[in-house]
């Protein structure tokens, strides 16, 4: 047995749940196996996988808690951080084959063995020798090159559905060699929702550090030629915004958005309109039920698919909504509209992220924006569209139901409306013309 190495998993895992920790997932012992001479092939291989995380030769692609984890605002017990060495190529190579980091995990055939470590050990480890002038192990390499730490340029939050994966690509195909780009990678999400998103099991100070640490270690690359970082984090992080504005006060992000019946029919495009991603949180979330209070009374209970959808979405946005006015300028928000690629090229990424866009840069993201943002696998919907981008805005609205707009109009127009209304929006090409 390989102590500290696994098999990944194949099926999804709820972030929020905590596993349980066995002999045979048993966590490798960094410090121990840096400083201990033994030089036996196992202890060797161990060695060697610690070396890796501490080189950045190996990514932090997971974490999770075990039983009896502890989490407050200047430390945490009991969170467990798994390594593997990711292939970004794939992802700087063709963003739209692989527009999610699960896409780019797929295409990258060492992660077959995963790393099991303690995260806070391992973060510790890492400052440690990121700081030294030496290895832990008290060694120095005349040829070692310590990782670069990759500066965290801008952010993207949204609604979902709405032009949030071209923002990922185009971030990827402003300068491949030099951005990395994480496109809802599972670390972040489950530092940002550990504590529940009305953060009812912790402070959002606890939250911020977790999250801070993760980024830390994310921000780590073995490539010198790579210099910014980006991230574009899932749509129900948009809940729990305050935990990122926390740990990162400083940096840009901006929240995307769309019109309600296109977004709406986007999401509930599914054989089962309950297992769609905006309705599947009804059970569980305290926001979906505190604003249904809000609009409705006590009594009241969404009674179809199409309600829960619009109130999920709504609190998606409320928030932002929220965020946006706290951040006072930080944050900025974008409708999605057809010329979004232009909103990105001429305002979000030379005013917002401040990244220079030269005009090999304008190319490269213009031909990346003439193609479908989802183009992986060559899927119905690839394609239907043979691989374009197609605006799809009015179809969706004339294919609307009655008890979808109808529920779009009740609950989540008028922060759609807020959002139009505010002046942390950014006025597109489209609305200035």
């Amino acid at each position: 047995m390989n102590i500290g190495l696994r098999q990944p998993r194949h099926t999804k895992p709820d972030k929020r749940k905590q596993k349980e920790q066995d002999g045979d997932n048993a966590l490798l012992d960094m410090r121990r196996v840096l400083v201990d001479e033994n030089n036996d092939d196992n202890h060797t291989t161990l060695r060697e996988a610690a070396l890796s995380i501490l080189t950045a030769s190996v990514q932090l692609v997971d974490i999770a808690t075990v039983h009896g984890y502890t989490i407050h605002d200047d430390s945490y017990t009991g969170i467990i951080a798994e390594f593997c060495t990711v292939n970004f190529n794939t992802q700087k190579d063709d963003p739209p084959s692989h527009p999610m980091f699960r896409d780019v995990l797929s295409q990258s055939p060492a992660c077959t063995d995963r790393i099991r470590v303690d995260l806070a050990s391992a973060v510790a480890l890492v400052r440690e020798y990121d700081d030294s002038s030496s290895s832990t192990s008290g060694r120095k390499d005349e040829d070692e090159v310590k990782p670069t730490i990759l500066n965290l340029r801008g952010v993207v939050f949204h609604e979902s559905r709405c032009g949030s994966t071209l923002a990922a690509n185009t971030m990827v195909a402003l300068d491949p060699t030099s951005n990395r780009v994480y496109s809802e990678s599972g670390p972040p999400a489950t530092a940002m929702r550990i504590c529940g998103e009305d953060y009812s099991d912790c402070t959002r100070e606890a939250s911020a550090y977790l999250l801070q640490d993760v980024v830390y270690l994310m921000s780590r690359s073995n490539d010198d030629k790579e210099e910014n970082l980006f991230f574009k984090f899932q749509s129900v992080t948009s809940r729990t915004m305050e935990s990122f504005r926390i740990a990162f006060p400083t940096t840009p992000w901006i929240f995307l958005y769309r019109k309600p019946i296109e977004v709406m029919m986007s999401q509930l495009n599914v054989p089962q309109t309950s297992m769609a991603n905006c309705v599947r949180s009804r059970k569980n979330s305290p926001m979906v039920k505190s604003f249904v209070m809000k609009i409705k009374g006590n009594i009241y209970k969404p009674n179809s698919d199409e309600e829960y959808c619009a109130v999920h979405l709504a609190t998606i946005c409320q928030s932002a909504l929220w965020n946006l006015i706290d951040a006072d300028g930080l944050g900025v928000a974008a409708e999605y509209n057809p010329n979004l690629v232009d909103d990105f090229l001429g305002t979000i990424f030379p005013k917002h992220f401040h990244i220079p866009v030269d005009d090999e840069a304008n190319k490269r993201v213009l031909a990346i924006a003439g193609t479908y943002s989802k183009n992986r696998g060559g899927g119905k919907r690839v394609k239907e569209k043979g691989g374009k981008f197609v605006p799809d805005g009015d179809e969706k609205e004339r294919k609307a139901s009655d008890e979808m707009k109808e529920a779009a109009a009740l609950f989540l127009l008028p922060t759609f409306e807020q959002l139009n209304e505010s002046k942390y929006k950014i006025r597109s090409v489209e609305e200035t013309d």
